[in-house]
């Protein structure tokens, strides 16, 4: 008696079946093709109907300087309570500001020290124009350009989400402070052309998931609609883009103004046509199987 083993191709698999595969590849392709044009020109109509401001901005690096006639003067000092705070005299105003990250090293110059919680901006409104024209415009002085202080504190403001969405930290230090960005408060001090300052109090918009949450647990319990806080920071304002300058971590993305939301069919058409190209590719070009007989 003999026994051996041997190996033969199966029958490769059928041609009718790999052709299957090459159309819906090519059908992937054009679905792909015409959801991505039209999802590219639904954004583009969707920011020629929104009309906002686009804001530059240009961080501030001396000390002192004069601005709308008057003189700027940026200090550190020790206030009354012996606790680090810095003084900003502006003309004959003054702002005496707490410092709410001690400084761990000594850097250079004032900014860098006190960069993580605190920044003085010129900024101004450059929408429908190219880099180029808002220069000329500035030098011109056809564009007057604002000043503005922001500052930001960790567990700065109460919070407004349920405990459950809101897992605060026993003890609130710095480092959990850093998370909960919707707690930070941000102060904002704009330099009038009279010489005063305006001041206002905001908090960092919550995400689009964490409010969409809240609406979900309150429609499960049968409660009215949670709604955004009425002092958080609006999105395409220069306030939004000068707390930008003092938050480490990346914003969360809000989900009511977003160039996505006038997608329509266009963005679930393309990207389940990108997954039926890649299934129908691998499917199409997979090599034929082979079987394994043993005989004795």
């Amino acid at each position: 008696m003999t026994t051996g083993t041997d190996s033969k191709p199966t029958t490769p698999l059928k041609k009718e079946r790999r052709q299957i595969w090459w159309v819906l590849f090519l059908f992937s392709i054009v679905a792909i093709a015409i959801s991505g044009v039209s999802l590219a020109q639904r954004i583009g109509e969707y920011y020629k109907e929104v009309d906002h401001p686009l804001f530059a901005y240009i961080e501030v690096l001396s000390t002192d300087f004069t601005f709308a006639g008057h003189e700027v003067h940026v200090e550190e000092v020790i206030d009354d309570d012996s606790d680090p705070a810095i003084k900003v005299t502006y003309g004959e105003h003054t702002l005496l500001l707490d410092v709410v990250y001690p400084p761990k090293y000594q850097l250079p110059t004032l900014f860098d020290r006190q960069h993580e919680w605190f920044s003085m901006l010129f900024f101004a409104d450059r929408a429908n124009m190219t880099l180029d024209e808002f220069e000329t415009r500035i030098a011109n002085d056809e564009i007057r350009p604002r000043l503005a202080i922001v500052t930001r504190t960790p567990f700065g403001i109460e919070p407004i989400k349920e405990p459950r969405f809101d897992s605060i930290a026993q003890e609130q230090n710095m480092s959990s402070g850093e998370v909960h960005t919707d707690r930070f408060r941000y102060d904002f001090y704009e330099f009038d052309r009279d010489g005063t300052f305006s001041h206002e109090i905001k908090r960092f918009p919550e995400s689009g998931k964490s409010l969409m949450r809240r609406r979900v647990n309150a429609e499960l319990k049968g409660q009215p609609e949670p709604q955004r806080a009425e002092d958080e920071i609006q999105e395409y304002t220069w306030e939004y883009g000068a707390a930008l300058k003092v938050t480490n971590r990346a914003p969360a993305i809000t989900i009511e103004k977003q160039a996505l939301l006038n997608a329509g069919w266009t963005l679930p058409v393309a990207a389940s046509g990108f997954l039926m190209l890649v299934v129908s590719f691998f499917f199409a070009i997979a090599p034929a199987r082979t079987q394994i007989n043993t005989g004795t």
